[in-house]
């Protein structure tokens, strides 16, 4: 799955997006370009994304936000 198909799915605005991608918004729009090079890294994560939100409704899963020690 593509940054844009994601965004596109799940109506989510470029900040949303860059946030879930932990990218900044200008990467964001950059990633839903038409014919825009997107690394297989983004491309899996949003992916997984897809997958979470099916579950879990567009909220970001736990270790974006969770402090790590």
């Amino acid at each position: 799955m593509t940054p844009r198909e994601l965004k596109e799915n799940w109506k989510l605005s470029y900040t949303r997006l860059a946030v879930f991608l932990c990218r900044d918004q200008r990467t964001a729009e950059r990633y839903c370009i038409e014919g825009a090079e997107v690394p297989e890294m983004v491309l899996g994560y949003c992916w997984f994304l897809n997958q979470w939100f099916l579950l879990n409704g567009v909220t970001p899963p736990p270790f974006i936000f969770a402090p790590t020690n």
